[in-house]
């Protein structure tokens, strides 16, 4: 199954709508609140970082439906700014991506026969 397929499935089985991007940029993965899209890239080192790094960007998209885009966008601001005032890293200390690395690998084993 393609990585496109994969991805199409299971953000339809989340009961999402986000669109896929794929890019040649060098980030494994973002999600653009603004216009509900997932941006992954071309290649990845494997498997299973493919499906690590989707899974993190849909669980943004199912945090923003939740929340919605504003307030999505207003609560992951705050906790960057919370990092930097903290003197911690904007990125690897903010509460939503620690939360989505989290809910990745812990769904990983439910979608991981996609990519055997």
């Amino acid at each position: 199954m393609s990585k496109l397929k994969i991805a199409k499935e299971i953000i339809k089985n989340y009961n999402l709508k986000s669109n896929i991007i794929y890019t040649n940029n060098t980030n494994l993965g973002n999600y653009i609140a603004d216009t509900d899209t997932i941006i992954l890239c071309k290649k990845y080192h494997n498997s299973k970082e493919f499906l690590l790094s989707l899974l993190h960007e849909i669980k943004h998209a199912i945090d923003c439906k939740k929340l919605g885009k504003r307030g999505y966008v207003k609560k992951y601001n705050q906790a960057s700014n919370l990092a930097i005032n903290q003197g911690l890293n904007h990125y690897t200390n903010n509460k939503w991506e620690i939360k989505a690395e989290r809910w990745a690998k812990n769904n990983f084993k439910k979608w991981e026969h996609l990519i055997k």
